[in-house]
């Protein structure tokens, strides 16, 4: 019973070593990305990184004080007298205390002694607390989507154009837009999504044609009334020839528009990919440290709530190998080629060599992680930059130059000079100004959201 005591105590030793290093692991890159960086990380997770640590380092501590007590219950050999006398003067009471580890799945049994008993458990509860937390917070599982009801407009897409859109992908066109689409995981294969541009051009076509038959009979005007009727004199012909392109642009925009926005989403995609790859990279490489197997690298990293959008090319990866029944390093080269992230390619592509190669993930996701650090760091210095510089258009743009026009304007109309300014009265220049100023405070703001890199 005893020597099964001290394997025990030995075999969680060894566990709660495991943990350390990998909490210590995790602490030492945080700091160190802080001191490269110049970036404060979570203090809140520093904080329960290092309350992990102490609360195993205790535990390690106490184990350790009970093996030598162990050791000497070991009957291996009959015991004089005089050694009985020595035994009975202090010999410490060991007892038994049985939990379940964080993920409740094993029951572990120790021996310790009854002095240690309390400060155990304390320490105990504070590691269990602090890595719960930390599951919660920095592990937690989502749930993967599930396929949802049929999308009607494309159902019904399918349905009128399938056939002409067949024709047209079986001939070879389209095979960039099939790319894309995979690129950004769209729900649409590529005969439906192909159906859906179509449809949309259609009923855009008959849209333009109600537009061109309203500016056949009537003006647009940009103050009230916006709608009005055409003076009896104005000829319909010479409306119909200034206008009719309206029937063709409407059209043709949208069909542009829906043709080439998978690509532009799969660029913006690989954009966010970037903004998160350094830390995913930290993140590897502190795990890769455990000497885990690979695979389980990228199962642990898809636990973690904040990686968002590289965690969907994660799952494709682990789709290729536990659907398509691909090993690891095969796997890595495909995902490889859908990916909207360059950065992410070469990733996987260097991770397949240095498993294929027999080489060190540690040392590669290190240097790879310093790589894509400096990388980011470059990137959030141009971000400043670029803010200054439209910082100084912002108010040369929106703030001087309408309070200028508007001064002019009111000089000009006071003298009577602005009646009739390009065609527009005085009040239609006036909305048009506010329009104007409203449009570029959106445009500026859409911009800087759209350049801002994730933190």
């Amino acid at each position: 019973m005893t020597l099964d005591a001290i394997k025990g105590n030995i075999k969680h030793m060894k566990e709660i070593i495991r943990e350390a290093y990998v909490f210590t692991n995790q602490l030492d890159m945080i700091e160190n990305f802080e001191m490269n960086s110049s970036v404060v990380v979570n203090t809140k997770e520093k904080k329960l990184l290092n309350d992990a640590v102490s609360s195993l380092i205790n535990q390690l501590k106490i184990i350790n004080n009970s093996i030598p007590d162990l050791v000497d219950r070991l009957d291996f050999f009959k015991k004089t007298s005089e050694d009985t006398k020595d035994t009975k003067k202090e010999t410490p009471k060991l007892i038994q205390v049985k939990y379940s580890n964080v993920d409740k799945s094993e029951r572990i049994s120790l021996t310790i002694t009854d002095k240690d008993k309390k400060n155990f458990l304390d320490n105990l509860s504070k590691s269990n607390l602090s890595i719960n937390q930390l599951k919660k917070k920095y592990s937690i599982e989502k749930p993967i989507p599930t396929v949802g009801k049929p999308n009607l407009y494309a159902k019904l897409s399918n349905k009128i154009f399938r056939n002409l859109s067949n024709g047209f992908i079986n001939k070879g066109y389209f095979s960039n837009l099939n790319r894309d689409l995979r690129k950004i995981n769209s729900p649409f294969v590529l005969s439906t999504y192909v159906s859906i541009i179509f449809l949309t051009t259609f009923l855009s076509f008959f849209l333009s044609i109600i537009l061109l038959i309203t500016l056949l009979f009537f003006n647009l005007s940009l103050i009230m009334p916006f709608i009005t009727p055409l003076p009896p004199d104005t000829s319909v012909l010479m409306r119909l020839v200034n206008f009719f392109w309206v029937i063709f642009l409407i059209p043709l925009s949208t069909a542009a528009f829906m043709y080439f926005y998978p690509s532009s989403e799969s660029k913006s995609l690989g954009k966010r990919i970037d903004q998160e790859l350094p830390f995913i990279t930290i993140h590897m490489s502190a795990i890769a440290t455990s000497g885990v197997e690979p695979l389980s690298i990228f199962k642990i990293i898809m636990k973690n709530e904040e990686y968002v959008n590289t965690n969907i090319e994660f799952r494709k990866l682990m789709n290729l190998i536990n659907f398509h029944g691909k090993d690891l390093v095969t796997a890595l080269k495909d995902a490889s080629k859908s990916s909207p992230s360059n950065k992410l390619k070469e990733l996987f592509e260097g991770l397949a060599t240095a498993i294929t190669s027999g080489g060190s993930l540690k040392d590669f996701l290190n240097k790879r992680a310093d790589n894509l650090l400096f990388d980011y760091k470059l990137e959030r210095e141009r971000y400043t930059k670029t803010s200054e510089t439209f910082m100084d258009m912002y108010i040369s743009i929106v703030i001087a130059a309408p309070m200028i026009l508007l001064m002019l304007f009111v000089i000009m109309g006071s003298t009577g000079t602005l009646s009739n300014f390009l065609g527009l009265t005085v009040d239609a220049l006036n909305y048009l100004i506010i329009l104007a100023i409203a449009v570029l405070n959106i445009g500026f703001l859409i911009f800087l959201k759209l350049k801002q890199p994730i933190i």
